[in-house]
């Protein structure tokens, strides 16, 4: 009962409070007579009847449109659009309150003067866009009268989604996966292949004459043919923390950088993500790989959560070499990425820092204990944008 009394009066409230003020006006001036309670009448009955008007006025009529012109792609991307505003009729609309209504854009409201004007067009602009996924609402307008008694609002569903990829940074990505692309290849008999000779045998009907071992027919004396293998190349792993909050957006645009790479959209990469849950995706078509951008866009870090209680519960097969990629080194890590490989198989620790930024003692002390030459450690640095330096320099404070 109680909601239904404050719905009726949210909407009766301010014809109520019109009544109130014509009323009190109007038997102020017949009680009291005179010039002065009479002129105090008739100079309110304008104002008050253009506030009869706006309370009628079908402001859900205004036809409103989102106009972007540039839309971000990338962390520290330009957004810019417009917002179109159209109405048929030339009735004087003194203020007109516009708020865009978003679950991620600061919601500004920007105060417009339209008066007889039938168009108006608001830019919005922001320099910098933040990696995440941004969706747009509604946009909602008020107006009201010249003395602000009353206000009337409506709503415009205008819904747009689009999502800012991690920025992009310069890598030298094929150094970083050479350290473990070695032994990554295994031969296997099958398909025919010009490019490795596994052994040597009789001459069948139908080898080709390209395949005979003239040195081995020589010395047999009867027909000798090469055999050929294929390269059977195994996928490569790469294991990633998506949950330390150190370091974070480093991650995450080092990550980005190294999907978007062609070294690594040209080879089988499997990406393993241990975040809120295991997210695991291989790269071998363009519609994986987006998916992966849309889970690093999405992603936020989890402090509760440690990525070497995640690292031990992953397993990896027996010859197959992988990569780590972490912001701080542990010497638990350690352990657990030499207790995974296995002989002929290496590993690589890539550590993605802040410019500037680099080894602590202690990680210094865990790396030169490391005698094992199967697992390199690679420090990598990536510049933030300016503007989450200055959040990262607010929280630590």
């Amino acid at each position: 009962m109680k909601q239904y009394i404050k719905v009726i009066w949210n909407k009766g409230r301010d014809w109520f409070v019109l009544f109130c003020i014509f009323t009190a006006t109007f038997s102020y001036a017949m009680f009291q007579g005179g010039f002065v309670s009479w002129f105090l009448f008739y100079s309110f009955l304008p104002f008050g009847l253009y506030a009869v008007a706006v309370l009628l006025y079908p402001l859900k009529k205004w036809n409103v449109a989102r106009d972007v012109k540039l839309q971000p792609r990338f962390a520290g991307d330009h957004l810019s659009y417009d917002i179109h505003i159209t109405r048929s009729s030339a009735f004087p609309v003194y203020m007109a309150a516009v708020k865009e209504e978003s679950n991620l854009l600061d919601q500004e409201e920007r105060t417009i003067y339209p008066l007889f004007q039938r168009n108006a067009v608001i830019p919005y602009e922001r320099s910098f866009v933040e990696r995440g996924e941004y969706e747009f609402f509604t946009i909602s307008i008020e107006i009201s009268d010249l003395l602000g008694i009353v206000k009337k609002k409506a709503y415009f569903l205008l819904q747009q989604r689009f999502i800012v990829y991690p920025q992009i940074h310069k890598i030298d990505i094929p150094f970083l996966l050479a350290g473990i692309e070695e032994g990554k290849n295994e031969v296997s008999k099958g398909n025919q292949s010009t490019t490795l000779v596994t052994g040597i045998r009789e001459y069948q009907p139908g080898d080709r004459l390209g395949s005979i071992d003239w040195k081995a027919t020589a010395r047999k004396a009867t027909l000798i043919s090469k055999e050929f293998g294929h390269y059977h190349e195994r996928s490569i792993i790469i294991i990633a923390d998506v949950m330390g909050p150190l370091y974070f957006e480093e991650r995450m645009s080092f990550l980005a950088s190294m999907l978007i790479h062609e070294e690594t959209k040209r080879k089988k990469v499997d990406f393993l993500l241990a975040g809120d849950a295991l997210f695991s995706q291989k790269t071998s078509e363009q519609r994986e790989a987006d998916n992966l951008l849309h889970h690093l866009a999405r992603a936020q870090p989890i402090s509760n959560r440690a990525f070497e209680t995640e690292f031990q519960n992953i397993a990896i097969q027996k010859q197959h070499s992988f990569m780590v990629i972490v912001s701080q080194v542990t010497g638990t890590l350690i352990g657990q990425i030499q207790s995974k490989l296995s002989p002929h198989a290496k590993a690589s620790l890539i550590v993605v820092k802040n410019e500037g930024a680099g080894l602590s003692e202690e990680e210094t002390v865990i790396v030169n204990g490391i005698q094992s030459s199967a697992l390199t450690i690679e420090v990598v640095h990536i510049d933030l944008p300016l503007s989450l330096k200055e959040v990262r320099a607010e929280i630590s404070e």
